[in-house]
């Protein structure tokens, strides 16, 4: 017996209300239930999560001001429906106002004949009320105004503000709120750039050669087939993560040490920069996140890549201890090592929106203090004249500068080095004065990422 497909609406609304009352990450869900979807209603699904997430501080103040109850009061289905129903109403074109209504009325229909009366009723207020919603003034509130226009949290609107001024704070909200382009990542032990755009154009999508990554392609649009999450030609990663492992620069037949590796990204893209030639010991604290390393070299066709099960803030290497033979550590150091070490994300807020709603101003502490221990303990691992790469996808001080200005005032025998002798030409107004890799999303249309290159001088 065949089970009919769920109703697009149903989905983001399940989706949504997953999402706000256990902390449950969108982009997983959507790839665990889009399948269960018609295919026509795939891109519905998508655009009514991610839209009602990326604007969800906006669209709670709309709530509020026609709703009679608060909504840290209401019950998460409702306020969940409500989302939704706003989003349609005020943020999406072509849905007539009647459908918007009565399709979301039907999401709570199921809670009793109050709630579908009460959400009814709040939607249609606003419904009339729109050209009449009051928001906060740029003059007398700048920090609330800039947080409820472009739906950020008030906490990170004011760091952006005292860091970034006024209207760089805005373009950076405005940017965030916009789909990130798809970027593929070319695998180039299988095709190269210009034969993956080719081969791209036949099965139906438009596709260039990235701006700042050699071997990325952004691809433009997709008329009649998909990317295929499985395809040994590609990768989807964006532009800003593929330049780490070129700062590194791994070379064939080195020892190579890949902390916090999963998903497993930068991990084949430094087997593939190696020609499938060496080692790359590829570390994670978590079995399942070690497992997709493992399934993404085999799906690249890689050999060189060994899981290494441990966390690196307490890792140390034993090295007569049986069944070492499978992740060998080489006695005498790793030749260079790559931390993309764990932190906020509040670079990614334009490719994963939930991020933004669930971070809080202490985690950027906290994270720093697990930043500090990988590095200081991961870097006794590299050889003298070995170099490392410590990067993070976020904008926030403590977890980028400030990291490495401390490693270095604590650790003797490391300096800092230029990341742009070892970018393309084009990549080099991504580095600072310093030498440090920061890429943002408004002034680069990239994700926000920070690297630094460190090298073992003695």
């Amino acid at each position: 017996m065949t089970h009919p497909h769920p109703n697009p609406r149903e989905l983001a609304h399940q989706i949504l209300v997953r999402v706000e009352t256990r902390g449950s990450y969108a982009d997983i869900l959507l790839e665990e239930k889009l399948p269960t979807v018609g295919r026509p209603y795939r891109a519905l699904v998508t655009e009514l999560v991610y839209g009602v997430l990326r604007w969800q501080i906006k669209i709670d103040w709309i709530i509020e001001r026609f709703s009679r109850l608060p909504t840290r009061k209401l019950e998460a289905k409702v306020l969940c429906a409500l989302r939704l129903g706003i989003y349609q109403l005020y943020f999406l074109r072509g849905i007539p106002p009647h459908a918007c209504v009565s399709e979301t009325v039907e999401l709570v229909k199921p809670l009793g004949q109050r709630k579908a009366g009460f959400v009814n009723a709040v939607l249609r207020a606003a419904q009339r009320g729109r050209d009449t919603v009051p928001f906060p003034s740029i003059k007398r509130e700048p920090v609330r105004y800039v947080s409820v226009i472009f739906s950020h949290p008030q906490w990170l609107v004011e760091r952006w503000l005292n860091r970034y001024g006024l209207k760089e704070t805005m373009e950076l909200c405005r940017t965030n709120l916009t789909p990130p382009p798809t970027t593929l990542r070319v695998n180039t032990l299988v095709t190269t750039r210009d034969g993956l755009v080719e081969e791209l154009e036949k099965d139906g999508m438009k596709a260039l050669p990235s701006r700042f990554s050699p071997c990325g392609v952004v691809v433009t649009e997709r008329c009649r087939t998909r990317l295929r999450p499985v395809d040994r030609r590609y990768y989807i990663q964006d532009e800003a993560s593929q330049l780490i492992p070129l700062i590194l620069a791994p070379c064939e037949g080195e020892n190579i040490l890949d902390v916090c590796s999963a998903p497993g990204g930068k991990t084949t893209h430094m087997a593939q920069l190696m020609e499938n030639q060496g080692l790359v010991v590829a570390m994670d604290s978590h079995p399942t996140r070690l497992k997709k390393v493992e399934a993404l070299a085999r799906r690249f066709g890689m050999d060189i890549i060994r899981p290494l099960l441990a966390d690196g803030r307490t890792f140390t290497p034993q090295f007569s201890l049986k069944g070492m033979e499978e992740t060998p550590i080489p006695e005498e150091g790793f030749d260079a090592i790559l931390i993309d070490a764990p932190c906020t994300g509040l670079g990614t807020i334009r490719r994963t929106p939930d991020i933004k709603l669930r971070r809080r101003p202490e985690d950027i502490a906290s994270s720093a203090a697990c930043q500090q221990e990988i590095l200081s303990n991961i870097s006794m691992l590299l050889r003298p004249g070995g170099r490392l790469v410590y990067s993070v996808c976020t904008l926030e001080p403590e977890e980028t500068e400030e990291v490495i200005r401390w490693f270095l005032r604590q650790t003797r025998g490391f300096a800092l080095q230029s990341a742009a002798p070892f970018l393309p030409e084009g990549c080099r107004r991504l580095v600072t004065a310093e030498g440090f890799l920061k890429t943002l999303p408004h002034r680069d249309s990239l994700d926000g990422f920070f690297a630094a290159r460190l090298k073992r001088i003695e």
